[in-house]
């Protein structure tokens, strides 16, 4: 799988990458969105474990023209924490076979330049494959732009606004009749 924009390419992260992609997540996490924290960013600890090679689970890249890492994108199985959902949507989450789309994170120099949305439609293409129903995300709309840019693409609907929560989380669902599959 191969997704392609203007000056973008986007494919499954390979093995060589990730120290790459680890240095790209962990300067999102401390620049945009609070830092790291150990409950909701674990992943990021041993990429490889949790993505390679790991059924139902992806990791992907979005390179430049030049072959520069621009951003990231993940398919994850199930959906955000119980604890974290109201019970209805805990409920929808527990009773489909729900993937998530997660960690669509832009370095600031390539954003406003497709990748982030050719990293979204790769990520959601990849959760179809994979055969998850629901497919889910979320946002923390106190990031710039990232409500937008979510409100922006045809194949998602909001679903749950959760704010004041401690992450201003706003939640989406993929709605597979908008996908050109």
């Amino acid at each position: 799988m191969a997704v392609a924009v203007p000056a973008c390419t986007v494919t499954l992260a390979r093995p060589d990458q990730l120290p790459a992609i680890e240095r790209h997540m962990r300067g999102m996490l401390e620049r945009e969105l609070g830092g790291y924290d150990p409950a909701l960013h674990a992943d990021v600890d041993d990429l490889a474990a949790t993505y390679l090679d790991r059924p139902g689970w992806a990791l992907l890249v979005a390179v430049d023209a030049a072959g520069e890492l621009a951003g990231t994108a993940s398919v994850q199985a199930g959906g955000a924490a119980p604890e974290n959902l109201p019970d209805w949507l805990a409920a929808r989450y527990a009773a489909g076979v729900t993937g998530q789309v997660c960690r669509v994170w832009v370095d600031p120099e390539h954003r406003r330049g497709g990748f982030g949305r050719a990293l979204a439609l790769a990520a959601i293409e990849q959760a179809v494959v994979e055969g998850y129903d629901p497919i889910c995300l979320h946002t923390n709309a106190s990031v710039p732009g990232a409500l937008a840019f979510w409100r922006s693409l045809d194949e998602v609907v909001e679903v749950h606004d959760a704010r004041p929560d401690p992450w201003s989380t706003v939640h989406f669902e993929v709605d597979r009749t908008r996908l050109d599959t």
